[in-house]
């Protein structure tokens, strides 16, 4: 059922990947304005954190569901895994993507918990700029720049 969707799943999945490359730039600049800790914590840290950890969570389910059921190349792959390491485009959507996507989400969610929760505003800052900055580096090592970088259509 899934497979139906899988061009428009791609679509929506390439485009939110703008947004949350945006929002990852944002919420990294934001922490980093009060990195020197003459700052206190204000609301646009806690408004970009949000807006990042949203946008990262809802890319991830839409790759999931890319990954589990609509991507005829995961689904060949995951048939035959010995098989698909391979090659390189099946290994990179079958295990590396993946995998550095699920650590720039658990990047981001760190750097969401510590901008609520440092001890201290720097903590804050702080803690919320290394977190978006690894995120955000390991997105953009996981992300197939091979392929088309705005999709509109099948």
């Amino acid at each position: 059922m899934l497979q139906n969707f899988y061009p428009h799943l791609l679509v929506f999945h390439g485009l939110l990947r703008w947004v949350v490359l945006a929002a990852a730039v944002a919420a990294i600049f934001v922490a980093l304005s009060g990195w020197s800790g003459t700052k206190p914590a204000s609301t646009n840290l806690g408004r970009f954190s949000i807006i990042f950890v949203i946008a990262m969570d809802i890319e991830f389910l839409s790759g999931l569901l890319l990954y589990f059921g609509a991507s005829p190349i995961t689904r060949a792959a995951l048939a035959n895994i010995g098989e698909a390491l391979k090659y390189h485009e099946p290994r990179f959507f079958a295990v590396e993507h993946t995998a550095l996507m699920f650590l720039a989400v658990i990047c981001a969610h760190v750097g969401g918990a510590l901008s609520r929760k440092g001890r201290t505003d720097l903590m804050k800052y702080r803690g919320a700029a290394i977190a978006y900055t690894i995120s955000l580096l390991l997105m953009l090592s996981g992300i197939p720049w091979w392929r088309p970088l705005l999709r509109l259509g099948s």
